[in-house]
């Protein structure tokens, strides 16, 4: 299915819990392919903007962050960071960017949820200058593992919500196995140095990932409950008491980043 609609929002009860879960991730990533002064640099789907504001000092004063995306009322424009607002579904990279001019492309929990991933990759390989790199990162699906719950009764009902969280983004036109795919795409494209990791945190009640998964809830509430799952409002309340419970422990959603870099001249 094609997503017609990003199915979460720009919400910084969203955002928030989410740039705390991934940034190290991220950084670890933009620590391996090296970032310097005076780099330009792209950040698509910058969303609240951690990324672009730490790519910003990385690149300097010197440099310069493109951050994008289809809703920018939490990203600032600075003398170092530009800001565009781009809707990557219909006009693709509508952006003035020259191809072979940015030094490095950063794009996380974006191509997974656009119906046209596959024309938009090689778009993103086109800007990178030889020698830039690509850095790509998405959520991708895995079963619920929950370490500890109050009861027997709470555990099956986390893990009921959990998948039906990503049933439901999966309905609505997101590919939870493109970070899965990435890699032999970029193979594809005859990128060099191509190189995916996966990983997944364990959450604690109250914890940023525990936030993130009762915002997920909140903001897909109405289709939860029209799935066929069995879940009521009753359900849902105490999914999101259970999330702020400093007592439970869970798997957090697995996540794959992958580097690969533009061959060099």
């Amino acid at each position: 299915m094609t997503s017609t609609t990003y199915q979460f929002d720009n919400d910084t009860r969203q955002l928030t819990p989410l740039q705390a879960v991934l940034d190290p991730y991220t950084i670890r990533d933009l620590d391996t392919v090296g970032v310097w002064a005076g780099q330009r640099v792209l950040d698509v789907g910058a969303g609240a903007g951690s990324v672009a504001r730490h790519l910003a000092k990385r690149v300097g004063p010197t440099g310069t962050v493109i951050a994008v995306d289809i809703d920018t009322r939490l990203l600032d424009p600075t003398d170092v960071i530009d800001v565009y607002e781009c809707d990557l579904r219909r006009g693709g990279l509508d952006l003035p960017i020259e191809p072979g001019s940015v030094d490095l492309v950063h794009a996380r929990c974006v191509l997974e949820h656009l119906g046209n991933r596959v024309d938009l990759l090689p778009a993103l390989i086109a800007l990178l200058r030889p020698g830039g790199w690509l850095v790509l990162g998405e959520i991708v699906y895995s079963r619920a593992l929950i370490h500890r719950a109050p009861t027997a009764n709470d555990e099956e009902l986390i893990a009921r919500v959990w998948h039906a969280i990503l049933d439901t983004l999966h309905s609505g036109g997101t590919d939870l196995e493109w970070g899965n795919h990435v890699h032999g795409h970029l193979l594809d494209a005859g990128l060099t140095h191509v190189y995916s990791h996966t990983r997944a945190d364990t959450w604690t009640g109250g914890g940023p990932g525990c936030q993130l998964l009762a915002d997920n809830a909140r903001q897909l509430h109405d289709r939860l409950l029209a799935a066929d799952t069995g879940m009521n409002e009753a359900d849902l309340r105490r999914f999101g008491e259970l999330m702020a419970d400093p007592t439970l422990a869970l798997r957090g959603y697995q996540y794959t980043s992958t580097i690969a870099q533009q061959p060099g001249p």
